[in-house]
């Protein structure tokens, strides 16, 4: 179901935030553990292409900076398109996460960026570009690469439909993480802003972003 069908926000109580953040740690974890068992399989090891230094978290931070400018252009833009992603936000997703902890969150986030990072970009990515070209090519942005970076980003706005346009903005951020993957060679610096944009803007939805009549008197002012 579209989130645009749903008219009320979701009435969220702490078991049921605990129950999300519980299975959703559990599946991040899952995607990664699958992710490692492909890489075996199909001879792409994950550790050759993640390497934990300073310079690969730092530039995972700096690289998060782009994507939370996300966060204010969906409250305040006007158009359509803003409009139903600030309707699934305060609807769905800010509901969700107000009664979770911010270590609850933290914990959440880090497995996702990691996890999830390491499925699409480090198996499915790499594994088309080593199949349309050679292993060595990916960070030469030849078209083998480009191809491999929008089929993942592809499949992984497809893994999160919480409606159309959702998936178009995952599918985006997905290009983006590709092109930091295919730039750098080092996973560690897409799970970084993968991870780290995630706690950000889970935190902010819980803790600063307004109620509905809220938002709906911004968007009148707006419109």
């Amino acid at each position: 179901m579209d989130i645009r069908d749903t008219d009320q926000p979701v009435a969220a109580s702490r078991a049921v935030t605990a129950q999300l953040i519980v299975y959703g740690t559990l599946l991040e974890c899952a995607i990664g553990l699958i992710a490692v068992v492909a890489g075996w399989l199909l001879r792409l090891p994950l550790w050759e292409v993640v390497e934990w230094d300073l310079s690969a978290l730092g530039a995972g931070a700096l690289a998060t900076v782009p994507m939370l400018l996300l966060l204010p252009i969906v409250r305040y833009m006007p158009g359509r398109v803003f409009r139903e992603l600030r309707h699934l936000m305060t609807q769905m997703i800010a509901p969700l996460f107000r009664p979770a902890t911010i270590g609850e969150m933290a914990m959440i986030s880090c497995v996702a960026g990691i996890g999830e990072e390491a499925f699409f970009r480090g198996i499915v990515q790499r594994g088309l570009a080593t199949l349309l070209g050679t292993p060595d090519d990916l960070a030469r942005g030849d078209l083998a690469t480009i191809l491999a970076i929008f089929a993942a980003a592809v499949l992984f706005g497809l893994a999160h439909p919480l409606s159309r346009i959702y998936v178009i903005l995952t599918a985006i951020l997905g290009v983006y993480l590709g092109i930091l993957f295919a730039l750098t060679g080092n996973l560690v610096v897409p799970m970084v802003a993968h991870g780290l944009y995630d706690f950000v803007a889970v935190v902010y939805l819980a803790r600063f972003w307004p109620s509905d009549r809220a938002v709906q008197e911004q968007q009148d002012q707006a419109e």
